[in-house]
């Protein structure tokens, strides 16, 4: 079973090795793209209350990162952005799962409208993650990202309440 639970410092570590990891780095915003992320910026990332954190458990151990960013109660809408553990290759869906969770978080106790999320044009696991969720393309802007030094799309998507997929276990 997948589960979120906010962010806390005993695990800024592990999470920090994910997001340094150049396999998981380089499908990153250029904010982190090619940074090395340590404890002392996910301390400064959960204490801005534009952010929410949340670390993904599959059964006992943590397997990944799911978060909201650009957070305005005001206009009711975030962003959100996913990461797997480098080292969990079982329980295929667990991010599905903690994204899903996560979305009906911020609709249901945040008062969120709207959700959007955005990958670089060859990430297709990540696009099959924001599907299977319910997630609509909302459109693409060509060549506004780098990848391994070349120039991809980016394409954007986004979730309003009413689309969200029931709730998805792990797996799914």
């Amino acid at each position: 079973m997948t589960s979120i639970e906010l962010l806390t410092s005993e695990y800024f570590g592990q999470v920090a090795g994910w997001l340094s990891d150049p396999a998981i780095n380089r499908w990153l915003t250029s904010e982190w793209r090619g940074r090395a992320v340590d404890g002392a910026v996910l301390a400064m990332a959960t204490r801005n209350r534009r952010n929410r954190l949340y670390l993904v458990r599959d059964e006992a151990s943590a397997c990944g990162l799911v978060g909201l960013s650009d957070l305005d109660l005001i206009d009711r809408c975030a962003m959100i952005w996913y990461v797997r553990g480098e080292q969990h290759l079982g329980g295929k869906g667990a991010i599905s799962s903690a994204v899903n969770q996560l979305c009906r978080l911020a609709f249901a106790d945040l008062g969120l409208a709207s959700i959007y999320a955005w990958i670089m044009q060859p990430n297709q696991a990540s696009r099959r993650v924001l599907m299977r969720n319910g997630f609509r393309e909302a459109g693409m802007l060509r060549d506004a990202a780098v990848l391994d030094g070349e120039q991809v799309g980016r394409i954007y998507f986004d979730l309003s309440p009413g689309d969200l997929t029931p709730g998805l276990p792990a797996g799914a």
